[in-house]
């Protein structure tokens, strides 16, 4: 699909680039919003999630990724003129399959190069508070690994690929929109992150997040960066469950969530 960047002046651009700062911004506010609501539920049933990771953790994936971005995300949607116009979705055929396979194993490629020029150079990566639960509660990985194929790849996707990257891919072009996309992304897991090395593993997300962009700007469909991503992390989920229950520490440079 030829991309469609206009001719504009200055506050078209700056529209946009608050747009695309506002919309994963609401996507947090909302799935927080939503997250503290279903807590207080659970609290008034007399369950309380703080001491439950595992059932916190499955409440956190639903109410952030899958409703707190999905909602936002349809809601923009329907409110631009083009209704879902902007976003490029389609029935995957072999094309798309090829492309879910080679983003694939380009993202492993990318971390395991990355993996060797940390050691290399002896630079840390930050902490992430995924494996840090996982480590005490290993079972919770597990019950991570289809949240991540149905929740966090289709929700992060549509909301960082198919408006963020969208927007600005249609209003400064492809290679900006592309790495504008993959640095508001990159930022967006800061909160997830702790320790030493956090610009590494900000560096990380930004070199993954440009494989991501470049498979949905070339395959022209939303499901393939979604399967891409949700198989990545379920991947790297289930290689720390295996990692932390046999006491294998060969594989751990190909966890980055």
């Amino acid at each position: 699909m030829a991309s469609r960047t206009m001719n504009a002046g200055p506050l078209a651009y700056a529209k946009t680039l608050s747009t695309v700062v506002a919309i994963p911004i609401a996507g947090f506010l909302v799935g927080t919003l939503l997250m503290s609501l279903a807590m207080a539920l659970f609290t008034a049933f007399g369950i309380d999630l703080l001491e439950r990771p595992t059932l916190q953790i499955v409440v956190g994936v639903v109410t952030l990724q899958g409703l707190g971005f999905g909602s936002v995300a349809l809601f923009y949607l329907s409110t631009r003129d083009d209704g879902f116009g902007l976003l490029r979705a389609a029935v995957p055929g072999l094309r798309d399959f090829i492309w879910m396979a080679a983003g694939l194993i380009a993202l492993f490629g990318a971390l395991i190069l990355v993996g060797i020029l940390q050691t290399t150079f002896g630079i840390e990566s930050a902490d992430h508070s995924l494996v840090d639960l996982g480590t005490q509660n290993p079972e919770l990985l597990l019950v991570l690994v289809p949240l991540s194929i149905l929740l966090v790849g289709p929700g992060e996707e549509l909301l960082f690929r198919g408006i963020v990257q969208q927007l600005l891919r249609d209003r400064f072009g492809v290679l900006l929109g592309i790495g504008t996309a993959s640095v508001i992304f990159s930022v967006a897991h800061v909160s997830s992150l702790s320790g030493e090395g956090l610009l590494a593993t900000l560096i990380t997300y930004v070199v993954l997040s440009v494989i991501l962009g470049v498979s949905y700007e070339y395959s022209g469909n939303i499901v393939v960066p979604a399967v891409i991503h949700g198989l990545f992390n379920a991947i790297q989920f289930l290689i720390l469950y295996w990692t932390l229950t046999t006491g294998s520490e060969e594989m751990l440079a190909l966890l980055v969530f």
